[in-house]
């Protein structure tokens, strides 16, 4: 007897490949650039709850906001 596949679990979320911000799956277009062009292949994500942060003074973030990190085998969020 051939071993079960394990169903495929779709991301909660859809990554924006021209901004990096994640959208609900839902989404059709970017919540933060307008893009419509949203991905469900994307890897790891870091979320700015705070602007004034270290993390998001280095990736030049000025609001709240999850991004992704790799999005179809690119590094977005550097």
């Amino acid at each position: 007897m051939p071993a079960r596949k394990a169903p495929s679990k779709k991301p909660p979320f859809k990554a924006c490949r021209d901004c990096g911000v994640l959208n609900p799956r839902e989404a059709t277009i970017c919540s933060n650039c307008g893009s419509s062009n949203l991905l469900e292949s994307w890897e790891g994500m870091v979320i700015i709850l705070s602007a004034d942060s270290v993390l998001a003074s280095k990736l030049g973030i000025n609001k709240p906001v999850a991004k992704a990190i790799r999005i179809s085998g690119k590094i977005v969020t550097k």
